[in-house]
Formats: structure tokens, sequence, C-alpha cells
């Protein structure tokens, strides 16, 4: 085996080189030492946020990529320390700074749900205070594996689509759930047209 191949594929095996973001790969003449980076395209090319063909295998990664929006949005995002005031009595904590704005996290949260959907979610589980979005301080969610949800499409047409999931929790612990999704094909791209504190 080539050396410098050995050597590209250790440093990848030991996350010296991230495969997501490319590989070095030897330059094909023979004696040189230069190095060029080789792009890698990602499972599913450009990722759930930009499905236009919508199935009952294709839903499962949009769903997964919606609950990890929702997840961070609703833990306050990256938030080290953690600020914190009181306003009617409750605690309340501010979000990190890349979703510290109405913009911002309306934004973030468009990249997998309608405008609609993440409106009513963004006006229902924050509060916008001295020109920053915050939030309760306190965590919720479930423990339900979307990852290994299966769908049933229950309608759809060019512009909207409705799906039940049947979702497990870990280790079986409980019985699987029944989650009713709503999309609509916005710009060309598939979205949730459901709140994520509803859905999740």
């Amino acid at each position: 085996m080539n050396k410098k191949w050995m050597i590209g594929s250790l440093a990848l095996s030991i996350g010296l080189i991230s495969a997501s973001g490319g590989v070095m790969a030897a330059s094909p003449s023979a004696g040189s030492t230069a190095v060029k980076k080789v792009a890698v395209s990602a499972p599913g090319k450009e990722g759930p946020a930009t499905i236009n063909n919508l199935t009952v295998k294709s839903i499962i990664p949009l769903v997964v990529h919606a609950r990890a929006l929702y997840f961070y949005s609703n833990r306050g995002g990256n938030i080290f320390p953690i600020e914190t005031f009181t306003y009617k009595a409750q605690e309340y904590r501010y979000l990190s700074s890349d979703i510290g704005t109405k913009t911002k996290l309306m934004n973030y949260i468009k990249k997998a749900y309608t405008h609609n959907a993440a409106a009513y979610y963004v006006q229902t589980q924050f509060l916008e205070y001295n020109g920053r979005m915050s939030q309760v301080n306190a965590d919720v969610g479930n423990l339900l594996m979307y990852e290994k949800a299966t769908a049933r499409m229950l309608s759809k047409t060019a512009t909207t689509a409705e799906f039940e999931l049947t979702v497990p929790y870990p280790d079986a612990q409980q019985s699987s759930e029944s989650v009713y999704v709503k999309l609509k094909k916005v710009e060309g791209y598939w979205r949730i047209d459901t709140s994520p504190d509803i859905l999740f």
C-alpha cells in the first residue's frame, strides 16, 4: 500500500482529519509531497433539510433533523455560562447569541419547519426581553427514538402531506408512540408544519 495513503487513512481513523469536511489525498504526481483537498459528500448529499421527494423513508431523517433543532433551541442553544433573570416571579434564561434574537431564532427553526410553525413556537415558548430572546429556565423533552421510527403516509398532494410515525422508546421500556406529522412544501423543499413543542 502507498505510504502516503496509509498515513492519510491512519489520520482519518484517529480523527485528525474530518471525513465530513473533506479528506486529504496525495497528489498524483510522483515524488511530490503536496496534498490537495478532495470533497466528500455526506449521505443524502444536501441533507435532510433539502428533501424534495417525500417518502416513508425520507421523512425520518427530516424529523430527526427537526428534533435536533428543537432540542438545541429548547435548551437555550449553546448556553455557558447561563444568564438568568426573573420576570413575573419566574426565572428565565437568555438564549445563546447564535439564536439570541427573534430573527436568528426564526431563521434557525425554519431550517426544518414552516414559517407558521416556527412563528407559533417562538411566540408561545420564548420571551423577548431587553432585545434578547429568553425562555423559562427549565428543561423538557422525551426519550422517544425518532431515528428508529417507521412511517406510514396518510395523505400527500404536491404541496402538503401527513404521516403517522411509530416511534419506539429505548430498550422497549414502554410501548411505541404514534406521532402525527403535517408537512408543507416551501420553495421546493418539505418543511414540518407542526410547532416543535407540539410535535416533540
